[in-house]
């Protein structure tokens, strides 16, 4: 039995060896798009391409978002600003056109625990996967395990790894545990390489006075710590309520309704 081809299965071919991933599956409703919309044969070819780009994009964003370590749905479109209102929306909004990463910039936020830091550390590394920045996300203590480990398998492993050249790395929630000297010289050699070369976001409910005792109470390594940190440095401090206890009151405010509605219908209301 013969094969049947059709016109467009053999532009399909030509689309695949021309390495075309994603128009050549979705040819016959661009087409029909084309003939639709009565587009010139200039702004076909334009559909087309663009399709094609946005569909390699698409793919690099979600390839790098896996590879980041970047917690899913955190991202600045999800973040209420509303509720916490002792943060500047224009700053942030500054931060998110990703020209601090650009410019090898730091982030530092700062606050106590719940009022949202995370969830704007790991935004902003979104808003950078998205502008073609690499992101490496990891939990303070999680960097600092993992330099133990690689201190053991010595300096040129430790070099190689993504927290020192990723374009972007997010240190999350420095400073639940003090650092012991060596750990603490261990953040330092992290510190000094990526030293204008890249950038780090950092949050900590500690506060910059706080940081000589979270470091192994080492006042000369905290200064130089700081001094990477601070030359190149968007600081923000965040001292509004905690959303964990927004959705604390939310759900006994629920329960309470609960409550009432059901004593109501007991006394026969």
């Amino acid at each position: 039995m013969s094969t049947i081809y059709t016109e467009l299965d053999v532009t399909r071919s030509l689309l695949s060896n021309l390495g075309f991933e994603m128009v050549q599956t979705i040819l016959p409703e661009l087409v029909e798009r084309g003939v639709r919309e009565e587009l010139t044969m200039l702004k076909f070819l334009d559909l087309i391409m663009n399709s094609e780009r946005d569909f390699r994009e698409e793919r690099r964003v979600r390839a790098s978002l896996k590879l980041s370590g970047l917690p899913v749905g955190k991202t600045l479109e999800t973040y209420d600003f509303s509720f916490q209102r002792s943060i500047s929306r224009d700053k942030v909004d500054l931060l998110a056109s990703c020209e601090f990463a650009k410019r090898r910039e730091n982030i530092l936020l700062l606050g106590p625990p719940g009022v949202g830091k995370s969830h704007l550390a790991a935004g902003l590394g979104v808003r950078s996967v998205q502008n073609g920045f690499s992101v490496c996300f990891m939990s303070a203590d999680e960097l600092i395990e993992r330099l133990r480990k690689d201190d053991i398998a010595g300096n040129r492993r430790m070099l190689r790894r993504k927290y020192m050249n990723a374009a972007v790395l997010i240190i999350d929630e420095l400073g639940f545990q003090a650092l012991d000297r060596k750990d603490a010289h261990l953040l330092f050699k992290v510190l000094s390489h990526r030293y204008e070369k890249s950038s780090t976001i950092i949050t900590s409910n500690k506060g910059i006075r706080e940081w000589p005792d979270m470091l192994a109470g080492d006042e000369v390594l905290a200064t130089a710590i700081l001094d990477r940190l601070l030359h190149h440095c968007y600081v923000i401090q965040i001292d509004g309520r905690s959303f964990r206890m927004k959705e604390v009151e939310r759900r006994a405010e629920g329960i309470n309704i609960s409550d009432k509605i059901s004593n109501s219908q007991d006394k026969g209301v």
